[in-house]
C-alpha cells in the first residue's frame, strides 16, 4: 500500500543520511546526495498520490500561479484557449483512457524487471559464503524492494483510476454523438440568437439602403453620380461591420467563451483571406464607382456576345435587346473587360426568335430558340437542329427575315445578239413580272430586274435580280425555282435557244501538193 511505500522510503532516507554524515569520501557523499533527492522526491510523489487518491482532487489546481508580465502571444493563446480545450474535450476521455492504459504497461514492465531485480538479490545472498558479499547484497536489498513497492503501488494506483474512469463512461453519456446534441441543447440558443442579429441586421440595412435609394438626388437615374456610388459602397462596408458587429455583441452578453473564440477565429479568417485578395476588391470597388475600364450604358462583350451593361454593383446586370436576356454576373466577372459607346442602329445578335436564317452551306432554317448559351432552329422538312453560341456565330449566319434577293444567271444563244441588249431583256422582265402577279409574288417583291451581263464562251449571259420582303422567307426555295422555270418558259414562248456548251475546232486550208 502506499502507506507502507511512505514508511519504507523514510526509512531508506534515515539509512541514506546516516551513510551520509558517516562517509569520508567526495564521491561517495555525492552519489549519497544524489540517492536522498531521488528518495525525497519519490516520498513527495508518494504522498501527492495518496492525498489525490484519497480526496478524488488534483492538488495542483490549488497551487497560486506566478505573474508574468504581459505578452501579445499569450494573450492571444489566452484568447482561444477556450476553443482548444472545447474541441479537445470531445476526445479527452478516450485519449485519457489511451494514456492510463499505455501507463500500466510501463509500469507494469518495470515493477517486473524490480521483482526480477529483488528475486537476483535473494538468490545471490542464499547462494553467497563470504560474509562481506552478504552484507553488502543485504544492504543493496531494501533500495530494490522499495523500488519494487513503489512501482507497484503507482500500478495500482493508474489501474484504479482507469477503473474509475471507465465507470464514469458507463454508457454513451459522453459519446461524440452525445456530446454534440448536448453542445446543441445547451448552446444552440445562444448561437440562433446570433445568427439572428446576424441576418436581422442584413435585412434592416438593406431596407435602409433602398429607402435611401430613393431619396438620395440622383440615385435612380440609369447613369448614377459618383457620390452616389461612394455612398453605396461605404454603406455596404457599414452593413457587414454591423452585421458581423452584432453576431460577436450576442455571443459577449451569452458569455459564451468558446462561441466567442470560435467567432473570432472565423473572423481572423476571413480578413487573413481577404488580404490576399486586396487587389482584386480594388478593381471590383473602381468597377462600382464607374471609374474602371466598363462603364454603366456601354457595350460589352461576354461570353462571345455583347451585352449592355445596364448596372454596376455587388452584381454587373447586363442585357442583350435581340435576346431579350438579362444576365446577373458577380462584378468580379468584368474584369478584364473593356466596354464602349454604342450607337441605336447596332445588332445585338444575328437573328432573334421566329427569323430565318441560312447558316453555312445548309437548308433555310427557322430560329425556334435562342439565347448566350444555344441557339435551336428548325431547316425546312423537319430536321432540328441545336448549335452552341459561339458555333452558331462562327458559322456567320445570313438573317433574311429582314429582306432578301435572289439572283438568276441565265445563258442564250449568239443567234439573238442583235437584240439581246434591248428586245430580249424587256420581254424577259415583262413576262416574269406577268409571272409573279398570276402566282401573286408580287405583293411581296421590292424590286425585279433583267440586265446582260456578260458574252460567255458559248452564250451570252442575263441575270435576273429580285428583291423579296422578309414575309417571303418561306417561299425561299420555291421563288428560286420559279425564276429558273419561268426564264425556261419565256424562250419557249418566243423561240429562242438555250445553248449548250460548244467547241469550235479550227483547222488551216489544205495546202496544194
Amino acid at each position: 500500500s502506499l502507506v507502507e511505500l511512505q514508511k519504507n522510503i523514510r526509512q531508506e532516507i534515515s539509512v541514506t543520511r546516516r551513510q551520509l554524515k558517516a562517509s569520508t569520501s567526495e564521491a561517495e557523499k555525492t552519489t549519497l546526495e544524489e540517492e536522498l533527492k531521488q528518495l525525497d522526491q519519490q516520498l513527495s510523489d508518494s504522498v501527492a498520490d495518496f492525498e489525490r487518491i484519497a480526496t478524488g482532487v488534483e492538488p495542483s489546481v490549488f497551487i497560486a500561479q506566478a505573474e508574468t508580465g504581459f505578452s501579445w502571444k499569450d494573450e492571444l493563446t489566452t484568447l482561444l484557449e477556450p476553443t482548444v480545450k472545447e474541441l479537445k474535450q470531445l476526445t479527452a476521455r478516450a485519449r485519457q483512457k489511451t494514456q492510463l492504459k499505455e501507463e500500466i504497461l510501463d509500469l507494469g514492465k518495470q515493477a517486473a524487471t524490480a521483482n526480477r531485480a529483488v528475486a537476483q538479490l535473494n538468490t545471490l545472498i542464499a547462494a553467497s559464503h563470504d560474509p562481506k558479499i552478504k552484507t553488502y547484497l543485504r544492504e543493496l536489498l531494501p533500495a530494490w524492494q522499495n523500488m519494487h513497492k513503489r512501482l507497484q503501488g503507482k500500478l495500482e494506483l493508474t489501474q484504479l483510476e482507469l477503473v474509475k474512469l471507465e465507470d464514469q463512461n458507463g454508457g454513451a453519456a459522453h459519446s461524440p454523438t452525445e456530446y454534440i446534441k448536448t453542445f446543441f441543447r445547451e448552446r444552440g440558443l445562444y448561437l440562433l440568437a446570433a445568427v439572428l442579429a446576424f441576418g436581422g441586421v442584413l435585412v434592416l440595412c438593406r431596407l435602409l439602403n433602398l429607402l435611401l435609394m430613393r431619396v438620395l438626388p440622383g440615385a435612380r437615374r440609369d447613369q448614377r453620380p459618383l457620390y452616389v456610388r461612394i455612398f453605396e459602397i461605404l454603406f455596404y462596408v457599414f452593413t457587414m461591420v454591423a452585421a458581423v458587429g452584432s453576431f460577436v455583441f450576442v455571443l459577449y452578453l451569452a458569455e459564451d467563451w468558446f462561441l466567442l473564440s470560435l467567432a473570432l477565429i472565423l473572423l481572423l479568417g476571413v480578413v487573413w483571406a481577404v488580404r490576399q485578395v486586396v487587389p482584386k476588391l480594388w478593381q471590383q470597388s473602381l468597377l462600382m464607382l464607374n471609374l474602371g475600364p466598363v462603364h454603366e450604358g456601354e457595350r460589352v462583350i461576354y461570353q462571345e456576345i455583347p451585352w449592355k451593361v445596364e448596372a454596376l454593383n455587388v452584381f454587373a446586370k447586363l442585357h442583350n435587346p435581340d435576346l431579350g436576356l438579362t444576365l446577373r454576373v458577380p462584378l468580379d466577372s468584368m474584369i478584364g473587360q473593356v466596354s464602349r459607346p454604342f450607337t441605336q442602329d447596332e445588332p445585338w445578335f444575328p437573328c432573334r426568335k421566329d427569323d430565318w436564317m441560312l447558316i453555312g452551306a445548309k437548308p433555310l432554317a427557322k430560329v425556334v430558340s435562342c439565347t448566350h448559351e444555344q441557339v435551336e432552329v428548325v431547316e425546312m422538312g423537319g430536321r432540328r437542329i441545336v448549335y452552341r453560341t459561339g458555333d452558331f456565330l462562327a458559322a456567320t449566319p445570313i438573317n433574311l427575315s429582314s429582306g432578301f434577293s435572289l439572283s438568276v444567271l441565265f445563258g442564250l444563244s449568239y443567234d439573238l445578239q442583235p437584240i439581246i441588249t434591248t428586245e430580249v431583256l424587256a420581254k424577259l422582265e415583262a413576262f416574269l413580272h406577268g409571272k409573279m402577279e398570276e402566282h401573286g409574288y408580287m405583293e411581296g417583291c421590292h424590286s425585279l430586274s433583267v440586265d446582260f451581263k456578260t458574252a460567255g464562251a458559248s452564250s451570252l449571259d442575263v441575270v435576273v435580280l429580285a428583291t423579296f420582303k422578309g414575309e417571303m422567307v418561306p417561299q425561299y426555295p420555291r421563288l428560286e425555282r420559279a425564276l429558273n422555270k419561268w426564264c425556261v418558259d419565256c424562250c419557249n414562248e418566243n423561240g429562242w435557244e438555250i445553248p449548250f456548251p460548244q467547241l469550235t475546232v479550227h483547222r488551216p486550208d489544205a495546202q496544194p501538193a
